[in-house]
């Protein structure tokens, strides 16, 4: 499991005082930014071999507020031929309080032939090796 820790911003937040629901995909795009750079997994981008988001869902259970640190528990979900899931868990650090859980699917993408790509071999090796941790 890869654990990434957040602040909540004063630019976070709604007018109702606590984080809008759109930032947590700016949340999620941190901490899996961090995971692939930890794991060199998609880190060295280049046009031939990237990734696209291809879906997020994010099920909203408590609100967080400023001053908060949210942490992140982001697991490897299923690995397909050319994509892959995250699956999260946002916390507050303070009483473990669940926020929030997600899932992404990145997709191996080539952008100068603007298709998909199978999930280049050295990022599978990574991603499965976490899958089961």
């Amino acid at each position: 499991m890869f654990t990434h820790t957040l602040q909540v911003r004063f630019r976070d937040l709604d007018a109702l005082n606590h984080v809008n629901n759109s930032v947590y995909l700016t949340y999620l795009e941190e901490t899996r930014i961090a995971f692939m750079h930890a794991h060199h997994v998609g880190g060295l981008h280049t046009p031939e071999r990237g990734t696209i988001l291809a879906r997020c869902e994010v099920d909203y259970r408590f609100p967080a507020k400023l001053g908060d640190t949210i942490v992140v528990e982001m697991q490897v979900g299923a690995i397909r031929r050319s994509s892959f899931e995250f699956v999260y868990k946002l916390y507050r650090q303070e009483d473990r309080k669940l926020i929030a859980e997600a899932k992404t699917v990145q997709v191996c993408y080539n952008y100068i032939l603007n298709t998909p790509i199978r999930v280049p071999e050295d990022w599978l090796q990574q991603l499965k090796a976490e899958q089961g941790v």
